[in-house]
């Protein structure tokens, strides 16, 4: 370990409880996440060889293995970590030589140990391998009962002796014997899955500092504000609470919230993972026949030229040389090059440069030379009447913040805690807030707030005062130094609001013919308007919040005051006398396109009176509603015709029918010879006419396409 990390790292610790032989390290340090985890570090000093044993529910012990930090910072190593497995009792009692899984019953367990020298004691003292158990019937008066019997091999001969006889059985295989008290034991242990051991073993000479960091599953710590308004003043009180649910006390501990969220999950790492093996039976094989090989053709060199391998950059304690930190002191000065932080926090808290110790063991402020954390103190301002005063220093870790609670804390297990991190002024401007998807008719009470605290501000609820006069309850989101932001307490019945939303219908405003494809585009137009009439005579400052649509555009006024991802905010005055009236335009285009040969000669017609069209393209619209005509007029002509032959065919069926029931020399039957011959006549004639007509629809049709195709009109 660099020396500048090895001196750091003893300074961490010098301040932390010394942890007597036999007794759990005392926790020092906490850091809690907004993510649900908390980081918890433990320190103290052994001596020699040593053992530590820490204490943990199962179902911390994955994050346990996930996230634990061993450090011996004087020269010490880490040799080994111990704790209770966690393999299923069914499968650790399988590995014993006495099998308890199934929950034997006496007899049962009796029959498991056949060849096993016991001393059984009834009537009398028996001495003997015992042979098996079985089952046997006698009768009692009109009863048939069963009897377990037990059989042993003894000196004299097999022994049977009823089970309900007796009084004590011991085994005399010594090691048998303690395979069954240690299945004995796991079965014990099995009950009780409450919580585990875990022993962290230590290698070294003399007194040494030594350090257990590990996450656990923590409560979300949460925040809560105070909003004091005077007459020309805001101030801004902000609570953490903090809840110890863990079953250690916190004593004098570092305490720091941040308010990041890093990625944080569990995997079970404690649960012992088995594969499944397929079962492979032994083949059986014929007697082999002698193998003929065949003659070597060619061979082939096997040397292969050896891969270079380089070594690839390291991180030695996840530190990059030349990345150092230094860290001053009012009575020393610590080089250090500290871990590489996760995401939203290093190791620990005093690792971060939050705090240093001297060697007397008091806290001291340590100020960052190049810092990695940027240290931002917050200044002792007397706030709410001057009682409460930040104690927390806030840092800013990039993707995260945190609060560094300055005094040592300390918190009985299974209790919780308001801790003060924000005191300060803050800027503050009075605005009537109307959003008629909150209320149609009336404003809220609200407040511009600028975060002039010089901190990150977490989410959490507000509560306003006004005077000294509860005003009503707020929510903010995260709020970044010197950010801005709207929040709203109470319903302001001094203002009554209007709201009516007028749009027009689709109009073409665009209009332009590409081979072919006729593209238009539409323009729809809405107003919404906005009446405000003042009923208590004071003036104010209103803020209007109208919903940002994708795909509409603000014409009136041209530009809002504000503007989210989803709402638009414009401010007016209201003087507190006459009613006061905003509008508020938007546009949306839209886009359509058709095939020009697939719309309907009548729509086509209809478009010639659109006055955005120009003459060229009202011209060619115009003709290609004219070719469209006559094409409709030769369809028509066609279909004409071919209709008469379909009713002239039913006409002739109905000829052929009677003509079959005449007398060939009748004069009827001759009359219909001759109707159907005029008829055939016509049917051919008809039939030339559509031959016609279609070449000219198709003339025609292919006249207009070309014509069509050729257009590029914009």
């Amino acid at each position: 370990m660099a020396r500048g990390v090895f001196v750091w790292l003893v300074a961490l610790v010098v301040a932390g409880a010394v942890w007597a032989e036999g007794a759990e390290l005392p926790i020092t340090e906490v850091v809690l996440y907004s993510s649900g985890v908390g980081y918890v570090q433990r320190s103290g000093t052994v001596t020699g060889d040593a053992t530590v044993q820490l204490s943990f529910k199962t179902e911390q012990i994955n994050d346990l293995l996930k996230s634990m930090v061993l450090l011996d910072l004087d020269g010490g190593k880490v040799s080994s970590v111990t704790y209770g497995a966690k393999d299923p009792v069914s499968k650790t009692l399988k590995a014993f030589a006495v099998d308890l899984t199934d929950n034997p019953s006496y007899g049962q367990l009796l029959s498991r140990l056949r060849g096993v020298p016991v001393e059984v004691k009834g009537a009398q003292t028996v001495t003997g391998k015992i042979v098996g158990v079985e089952m046997k019937k006698r009768k009692v008066g009109a009863d048939i009962l069963e009897q377990e019997m037990l059989t042993l091999y003894t000196d004299a001969g097999l022994v049977k002796l009823p089970l309900d006889d007796v009084q004590s059985l011991r085994i005399l295989d010594e090691k048998l014997n303690k395979e069954l008290q240690d299945a004995l034991g796991v079965v014990a242990a099995g009950l009780d899955n409450g919580r585990k051991p875990v022993v962290v073993s230590f290698t070294g000479a003399g007194e040494r500092h030594v350090v257990v960091g590990y996450l656990a599953e923590t409560p979300i710590w949460k925040t809560s504000y105070r909003l004091v308004l005077g007459d020309d003043t805001a101030a801004l009180q902000g609570w953490a609470v903090v809840e110890n649910t863990s079953d250690a006390d916190w004593t004098g501990i570092h305490l720091s919230l941040v308010s990041g969220r890093p990625i944080s999950f569990i995997q079970d790492l404690y649960t012992p993972l088995y594969l499944a093996r397929p079962l492979v039976q032994p083949r059986l094989f014929a007697s082999l026949q002698p193998i003929a090989y065949g003659a070597q053709l060619e061979s082939f060199d096997d040397n292969g030229s050896a891969t270079d391998k380089k070594t690839a950059d390291i991180l030695v304690n996840g530190v990059r040389a030349g990345d150092g930190t230094t860290l001053t002191g009012n009575t020393q000065t610590f080089t250090a090059t500290p871990p590489m932080a996760g995401p939203g926090r290093p190791m620990t808290g005093v690792v971060a440069g939050l705090a240093g110790f001297q060697t007397d063991g008091s806290v001291q402020e340590l100020v960052a030379a190049q810092p990695r954390l940027s240290m931002m103190p917050e200044p002792m301002h007397a706030v709410a009447q001057r009682t409460v005063a930040s104690a927390a220093n806030a840092t800013d870790l990039g993707q995260a913040f945190e609060y560094a609670i300055k005094a040592p804390v300390t918190l009985p297990r299974q209790q919780s805690a308001l801790l003060p991190i924000v005191a300060g002024a803050v800027e503050a401007w009075p605005v009537s807030i109307y959003n008629p998807a909150v209320h149609t008719k009336y404003p809220l009470y609200g407040l511009t707030l600028k975060n002039t605290t010089g901190v990150h501000l977490m989410s959490g609820p507000i509560t306003v005062y006004n005077k000294n006069v509860y005003a009503g309850d707020a929510s903010i989101e995260d709020l970044s130094p010197n950010e801005e932001r709207l929040i709203s307490y109470g319903i302001d019945l001094g203002v009554e609001s209007e709201t009516k939303t007028e749009g027009s219908g689709k109009e073409i405003v665009a209009v332009k013919l590409v081979k072919g494809v006729l593209y238009l585009n539409h323009k729809f137009v809405r107003t919404t308007s906005y009446t405000f009439r003042v009923t208590d005579a004071k003036a104010r400052t209103l803020v209007i919040e109208q919903p940002l649509e994708t795909g509409w555009k603000l014409t009136t006024p041209a530009k809002a005051d504000e503007r989210t991802d989803t709402l638009y905010r414009f401010r007016v005055k209201l003087d507190g006398k006459a009613p006061v009236k905003f509008a508020v335009a938007e546009e949306k285009t839209d886009y359509e396109s058709f095939a020009v040969l697939g719309l309907a000669r009548e729509t086509i017609v209809a478009y010639l009176t659109n006055a955005t069209i120009s003459d060229p393209m009202r011209a060619a619209l115009r003709r290609v509603a004219e070719k469209k005509a006559e094409l409709e007029e030769l369809e028509r002509r066609r279909e004409q015709a071919q209709g008469e032959i379909q009713s002239m065919a039913g006409e002739q069926e109905r000829i052929r029918r009677n003509m079959a029931q005449l007398d060939h020399t009748s004069e009827l039957y001759k009359r219909y010879l001759r109707k159907l011959d005029d008829q055939e006549s016509y049917i051919e004639t008809l039939h030339k006419r559509i031959d016609t007509l279609q070449a000219q629809e198709n003339a025609r049709s292919s006249e207009l396409n070309a014509y069509v195709d050729d257009l590029d009109l914009r």
